[in-house]
């Protein structure tokens, strides 16, 4: 089941409020990452416990948006007007400091190999994001009581130099079918390009793409390999036959010997064997 977690780029210093109708304009203007119910490393190196505030549920639908009324009322009947969640905000100037700052315990502690990956999101962010970096999460199963959650998330990157305290991450960074870019960052894109960027991606490719891959060559290989020959591949074969043979006979009668009879016969058939496989090449 998926519960979206949202890092968005905003102009605004707080979350949009639909009683102003400020969704309408919010979306498409700058970068945006989505993770699935958890908090990837690289967001909680942009913020402080001091950036968490409080939203309400009903403030996530414009008053004026007729395709949203539905649900808007539908909020205020299961949750009431005074419902709030917790999110985080901070100016971009202020999260890209701190970006920079973590930079060396971050990769000290997850491992040098990640280091062109910390980097560039660090690129990514400051080319994507707007003048503020929010974390939405309204999109979670229990999000009236996500704060601790928060709170000890971005606590964690107080204790980087805990054995324990990394050990989870680093144990799900150790599995073969685990993405590093979507544990690490997340999956997204802005107007200046994707994340992650396509140099990224072939240093930390998807094991489950590279997966799919494989699955959908395997049913052509064997296609391949069990395609029904033409005529051409066992006339080939027999021309083939007919010149070893040939070369065997020439020699022995002029030889009256059996084993050059023989040498040639298997070179001769060698080499052409060989060029009837390059001839025929794959066949589809």
């Amino acid at each position: 089941m998926s519960h979206p977690v949202y890092l968005s780029s905003s102009k605004l210093p707080r979350m949009p409020e639909g009683n102003r109708n400020e969704w309408r304009g919010f979306f498409g203007h700058g970068a945006e990452l989505e993770a699935n119910a958890f908090f990837p490393l690289f967001w909680r190196a942009l913020f402080g416990e001091g950036d968490i505030r409080r939203a309400r549920f009903v403030e996530a639908y414009d008053v004026d948006d007729e395709d949203s009324a539905v649900e808007r009322e539908e909020c205020l009947e299961d949750l009431g007007a005074e419902a709030a969640y917790p999110y985080l905000v901070t100016d971009r100037a202020t999260a890209l400091s701190r970006l920079a700052a973590r930079r060396e315990a971050i990769v000290a502690a997850i491992g040098e190999r990640y280091r062109p990956l910390y980097e560039g999101f660090e690129a990514w962010a400051a080319q994507g994001f707007d003048d503020h970096i929010l974390l939405r999460t309204e999109g979670l199963p229990d999000a009236a009581d996500a704060e601790p959650w928060l709170r000890s998330e971005l606590a964690f990157i107080e204790r980087l130099d805990d054995a324990k305290a990394l050990a989870g991450l680093m144990s799900d960074l150790s599995r073969h079918d685990t993405d590093p870019v979507w544990q690490l960052a997340g999956i997204g894109a802005s107007p200046h390009g994707p994340w992650p960027t396509p140099e990224l991606r072939a240093l930390f490719p998807n094991p489950r793409q590279r997966q799919a891959r494989k699955q959908a060559s395997a049913p052509r290989a064997e296609e391949r390999k069990n395609a029904p020959k033409s005529w051409i591949d066992p006339a080939l074969e027999w021309l083939a036959v007919a010149l070893s043979a040939g070369a065997a006979l020439g020699t022995f009668a002029f030889t009256r010997s059996i084993w050059p009879t023989l040498i040639v016969f298997l070179c001769v058939a060698v080499a052409l064997g060989f060029g009837v496989a390059r001839l025929r090449g794959p066949r589809s």
